[in-house]
């Protein structure tokens, strides 16, 4: 399952200006003109979003992010060019160095998120980095972001200019209301089941290396840890009130982790302090109690995955203008 930054820069609302021309005699015109390059870079960046939400092709994945750092030099290096309206340099230095630091996210943060999605799962500590660097580009888009509504607005009470809404602009908010809407609901369904994953991993070192007390220690914090998820889970809603597919699907994964930790994983337990008398009744009880935690850790977290892709797929619109 892959989660997805998203660049939310309020000239992607659509906000234009009337203009009686295409040129800079006017600050509508002038304007516009920054508008258009915006929105060519928020079109390439929602491509890369809805092919990171309906495809597993890494490749294809990064294929869309170069295209939009493509795209991205390209309006950068266009309303750099661009003289500043009658002496009125705020709005446009301070888009262009919001555009400079759009192309910085896109190269590399971005880079560095899709570097570790094919890793993320190998261990705890990538799912954790995976996460961080999520949150990183996100932050820095949002003060970009923020820096560029500032300057806009400056600029259109210098000039008097009234903000209006297009259909293509709000056909793009739209789309991205419904992407960030996505990605809120995961992100909380996601971190409440993550609070568990590094318990559950020192469980499973523990029982490899045959250390009893580190199990004993893992299983109890997995208890605590598992009761602390489920609180988190049950407080989640369904989405838009109806599907509650994604959120069920973690809550079984952490119900199994929480009935495992306190039944079998104890028994486990006892049996492993006394490893070097197995009868071979013991033997047989502790590997079926393997077998049952592999088998159903299997199955529940193969479902929870399969249903954050859907959840993604499902409420996120394939995006190919």
């Amino acid at each position: 399952m892959r989660f997805f930054t998203l660049a939310t820069a309020v000239l992607a609302a659509g906000f234009s200006f009337t203009a009686s021309a295409q040129v800079f005699t006017d600050p509508g015109a002038y304007n516009n003109a920054i508008i258009a390059e915006q929105r060519a870079m928020l079109k390439k960046n929602l491509r890369y979003i809805s092919k990171s939400a309906h495809s597993d092709n890494e490749k294809k994945i990064d294929a869309k992010r170069l295209d939009l750092i493509k795209q991205t030099e390209a309006s950068l290096n266009k309303v750099a060019k661009m003289p500043a309206f009658e002496d009125d340099k705020g709005f446009k230095e301070q888009t262009t160095e919001a555009f400079y630091q759009l192309l910085k996210v896109y190269s590399e943060d971005y880079k560095a998120v899709d570097m570790m999605a094919a890793t993320r799962t190998a261990t705890i500590e990538n799912m954790e980095q995976y996460f961080k660097l999520q949150e990183i580009a996100e932050a820095k888009l949002q003060v970009v972001n923020d820096s560029v509504d500032a300057a806009q607005r400056r600029f259109a009470r210098r000039h008097n200019m009234t903000f209006s809404e297009d259909a293509e602009g709000k056909r793009l908010a739209n789309y991205m209301r419904q992407v960030s809407e996505v990605n809120t609901y995961q992100h909380k369904v996601y971190l409440a089941q993550f609070r568990v994953e590094k318990a559950n991993a020192r469980l499973t070192d523990a029982l490899n290396s045959q250390n009893a007390e580190a199990f004993e220690q893992a299983r109890l914090q997995l208890i605590e840890d598992t009761k602390a998820a489920a609180a988190g889970l049950t407080a989640i809603t369904p989405f838009r009130g109806k599907d509650a597919q994604y959120r069920d699907a973690a809550r079984n994964l952490v119900k199994f982790y929480a009935t495992f930790a306190a039944n079998q994983a104890a028994q486990m337990k006892v049996l492993m302090e006394r490893k070097d008398s197995f009868t071979k009744a013991d033997a047989d009880k502790f590997n079926g109690f393997i077998n049952l935690y592999n088998s159903q850790n299997q199955k529940l977290s193969t479902a929870y995955n399969q249903a954050g892709n859907n959840f993604q797929a499902t409420y996120i619109p394939v995006f190919n203008d």
